[in-house]
Parts: C-alpha cells; structure tokens; sequence
C-alpha cells in the first residue's frame, strides 16, 4: 500500500508542477507550455527535488507512449496522410536508416564509441519528437502538408527506431551475459540482416495487426455507437495492440498508429455517431496531455547535471553531428524524391524538417533502457549525450521554430489575414474594457464623469475598428466566406448539442432526434467540405426530416434553410 501511496504522491507533484507552470504560460503566450515544463523541471533538479521522481523505460514506452500515438492517429488528416505517404515513409524509414548510419561512421571518432554502441546511439537519438513544434504550427497556421510531414515521420521512425534499438541492445546483452566481444558471435552482415528482417515485419506485421484489431474496434463501436463503451474499447485497442506486438518482438507504435488511423478514417462514413466521436478524441486528447506533462516535468528533474557538465565538450559536438545527420540526410532525399513526384517537397519545407528533429520522449525512454541493463562510464557518457541533445532542442529548436516559419516565408496566415486577427483581437481587447467599465460604474467604483471620459475613447477606437473590419472584408471574399464557414459550424455544433441534450433529458424521442441529428450532420459535412476541399458524402436531393413532417401533413415552411 505504501508503493501506491508513494506513487499517487509523485503524481500529484509532478501534476502541481504543472499547474504552476500552466499559470505562468497562460499570462506569457511566448513560452509553450511543454518548453516551461521542462525549465521547471530544469530548475528543480538543480535546487533539489523534495520527492524523489523516478521515471523508467517501461513506463514511458508502455504506458505514456501509446496514449500519444494513438491520440495523434485519430487526430490525423487521412486524407493527407495518404497523399504524402511516400516522402513520409522515405524520411521516417530511409531518412532515419541514413541518419543513424553517418552517426555510427562519425560516433567512433568523435565520442570513442565501438561501431555497435555507435548505432545504438543513432537509433536511440534520431527519433523525433515534435509535439512542441506542432503546437507552433497550429498557432500560425501552416500548411497542411507541412504539419502532416513532419507528424508522419515522427510517429514512423519512433517504431524504426524501437525496432533498431531492441536488436541492438538483445546484442549487447547476451555479449555480455556471455563475457565475450559481439564480433566473436555475431557477423555485421546477419547483424544488418536481422535489423533489416525486424524493420520489414514490424511494419508489415505491425500494419495488418493494428488494421485487423481498428476493423474490429470499429465494427463493435458502430454496433453499440454508445460513447463511454467506445471509449472502452478504443482503450483495448490502443494498449492491446501495442502490448501484443510488443510481446512478440514487433513495433507496437505501427500497430497502434494504424488501428488508430483505421478508426480515423471511417469517421464520417460510418454508422458512429458525432458525439460518440468527440468524446472519444477528447478523452484520447486528455490522456495524451497528461502523458506530455508527466514526461516533460519529470525529464527536467532526473536529468544528471553532474553527467551533463562532465560531459560538455561531447554534448555539445553530440548537438551539432545529429543536426548534420539529420540536415544531411533530408535535403539530398527529398530532392530524390522531388524528381519522382508530382508534389515536391519545397527548399522551404525542408529547411522546417532539419529544424523540427526535437528529440525528446522516445529517445529518454531508450537511454533510460540501457541503463537499467548496463551501468558504468559507457551508460552514463549515453545518458549525457542524449539528456544534453535533448534538453537542447527542447529549449532551442521549439521555440526558435515560429521564427523560422515566418523567415521561410511558409505560414498560411496572408498579411490581410494577419490584419483582420490583429483587428478583430482588438475588437475582443475593446469589448472587455467597455464590459469592465460598465461593472465598475455599476458598483460606484469610478465617477459618472471618468466613466465618460474613458469609455468615449474606447466607444470611438471600436467604431473604428469594425468599420476597419467590414471594409477588409469587402475587399477580401475569402476572408469573408471562411469566417461565415466557421460561425456556421459554431451554430450547428450548438444547434446539435441541443437536440442531444433535448433526447438525454427525454423531451423529445430517440428517433426522432436521430433524424434531427442526422439533418445537423448533413449540414455539418457541407460546411467541413467547403472549408477543407475535402470531399464528403451528400445525399442527393436532402431534405430536412422536419420538413418533411411539415409537407405530410399539408403545412409549408419558409423555403429558407441553413
């Protein structure tokens, strides 16, 4: 009882670590709420953490890893996904291969390693972890195929890299459970034969797993279409197929990426309804952000600091080799690719793939496996190096990343774009003055005649403002319809959480709101359809069901509908 005593401690420590720093991020939008994590964590390992954190590889990898894969692959653009699987497959199979081996060629001369503990070192620090790089992405608005480069290879090369790293260390082990060197057993040709076999099959085998176990998930989900059993069972298949395959020696990230991309291409399609859909992405959506938060602020407070000034000079070459493995890499690939391909990739988008290789929660997870296994100078010099590349682009690369965007030229937000935000935040800013003077006024807290100075100001700086922001839209259609495409989509969203409640509570009959519901959602799929391009099914000659109740009983509506 006290180990889970101990354990609910940690967890509520780690957790009011995070709370302070989420009141911090919220005042300061420049800092993103993973980046103070990890300084507040920093800071705590340096002062002296007052509970001993203690996190380990198989809690990172099985328990924390498979609620972020699975979450980003319900989350994911299918459709996009699709479209760029070849350059993604190339960068997350061929890409991280290639890297890993410039960081065995130049591993030997720069940090003294063996060729084999050389490749150890690039699989466990070439995955990447772009979660706060996504974020930035969202906040200016890039390009879709951009954002859907960068997850794809990401949530790819983590089960390669897995793939790579479990052979390696099964070497190292039984070399030195045996008491001999791993060339007196082991030929480099079967090594490279064996790695090659395990990449084959956990993306093969890992692929029509996790596709079998999401055709089931979703087969019982449509059937119930009931939102906390679907909840229950995406659960099974997440953490079912990644243990499964994990068992069997394949990449249980591939199985539970494409279970999750399954269930993720059928929304929409399917007999599951909108609400059921939501719950589940929002409850997949907490669990992916306790998952982030936990590891961020926990990585923070056990990284080594002795290990990481000992170990410097290394750290510091470490940082700019695996920028060299990866920039090397990525610029001759995709210009292979770009001669192959009807969409290439831009100078731009690769210049934004070099610098978003943030190496973080998977990486750890590796390191932290080998030092359970082995202990000695070796473990700790593997500790340094990936802490220190780590904590580097964590505090570097991710906060550096908006302005990259912006010098590159890429982000989506054109300048009148940009204008009609700055304009209509301004608006908000206005409001909230206008409301806040109203109330103290309203509690004699300020006099009539300060009130009128003040809010005369405000009253003339918001007329500005709104006539500034009709005329931008006249001027701009675009700008106009999308903004008419989202407070539709707002509208309906509310207008079905109405019915929804409406048949909770009983006032109207299942059935009958299913109908009703299945009107919004018609609607819905117009609106999404319009705004992204992509195309959605609509039935021909839609006609709302109470519409249809209307004219069987010899009434007639206004022809006007959404």
């Amino acid at each position: 009882m006290a180990g889970v005593e101990e354990q609910l401690i940690v967890l509520l420590y780690l957790f009011a670590i995070a709370g302070a720093v989420g009141l911090v991020t919220a005042r300061l939008a420049q800092v993103q709420y993973t980046t103070g994590l990890l300084i507040a964590g920093l800071l705590i390992s340096i002062i002296g953490s007052p509970v001993e954190v203690e996190l380990t590889s198989d809690f990172i990898l099985l328990a924390l890893l498979p609620a972020l894969i699975f979450n980003d692959a319900i989350r994911i653009n299918v459709e996009a996904l699709r479209e760029n699987i070849v350059p993604i497959l190339a960068l997350a199979v061929v890409g991280l291969l290639a890297s890993i081996g410039i960081i065995a060629i130049v591993g030997p001369v720069v940090f003294g390693f063996s060729l084999i503990v050389a490749v150890l070192f690039g699989a466990i620090i070439m995955p990447t972890d772009p979660v706060s790089v996504l974020a930035v992405f969202e906040d200016l608005g890039v390009p879709e195929r951009l954002n859907i480069l960068v997850e794809g290879e990401s949530l790819l090369n983590d089960g390669v890299s897995i793939v790579v790293y479990s052979s390696i260390l099964a070497v190292l082990v039984e070399a030195e459970t045996r008491g001999v060197e791993v060339a007196d057993f082991v030929t480099v040709s079967a090594f490279f034969a064996e790695v090659g076999i395990g990449i084959l099959v956990a993306l093969i085998g890992g692929a029509l797993v996790g596709g079998a176990v999401g055709y089931v998930a979703y087969k019982v989900v449509s059937r119930v279409d009931d939102e906390l059993t679907a909840v229950v069972i995406s659960v099974l298949a997440a953490y079912g197929v990644y243990l499964f395959l994990d068992m069997l020696g394949s990449s249980g990230v591939i199985g539970t990426l494409t279970a999750g991309v399954f269930l993720a291409s059928r929304v929409g399609q399917t007999e599951i309804s909108p609400e059921t859909n939501f719950t589940v992405e929002a409850i997949w959506g907490y669990a992916a952000f306790i998952a982030n938060t936990i590891i961020f602020v926990a990585l923070g407070i056990i990284t080594p600091f002795d290990l990481l000034v000992e170990y410097a000079p290394q750290i510091v070459a470490a940082i700019v080799v695996v920028f060299l493995a990866r920039a090397v890499v990525i610029y001759p690939l995709v210009g292979l690719l770009n001669r192959w391909t009807d969409t290439p990739i831009s100078r731009a988008y690769q210049h934004i793939l070099s610098w978003s290789g943030i190496h973080a929660s998977v990486s750890i997870a590796l390191v932290l496996g080998v030092s359970e296994q082995f202990t000695g100078p070796l473990a700790e010099q593997l500790s340094a190096l990936v802490f220190g590349v780590a904590a580097f682009t964590l505090l570097v690369n991710g906060p550096t990343m908006g302005r990259l965007i912006d010098r590159v030229g890429i982000s989506k937000s054109r300048p009148s774009q940009r204008l009609y935000e700055a304009l209509v935040g301004r608006l908000h800013g206005v409001d909230a003055a206008l409301e806040t003077a109203e109330n103290l006024l309203e509690r004699d807290e300020i006099p009539t005649s300060v009130f009128e100075d003040v809010t005369a100001v405000y009253k003339r700086e918001r007329t500005a403002l709104t006539a500034g922001i009709e005329s931008l839209l006249d001027d701009h259609p675009d700008i106009r319809d999308h903004e008419e495409r989202l407070g539709k989509h707002r509208i309906l969203v509310a207008e079905h959480q109405a019915i929804y409640e409406a048949i909770v509570r009983g006032e109207i009959s299942k059935d009958i709101g299913e109908r009703l519901l299945a009107d919004v959602e018609v609607e819905l799929n117009r609106i999404l359809t319009e705004e992204t391009g992509v195309e959605r099914p609509t039935p021909t000659g839609f006609k709302p069901y109470w519409r249809e109740q209307l004219e069987k009983v010899g009434l007639e509506g206004s022809d006007d509908t959404k």
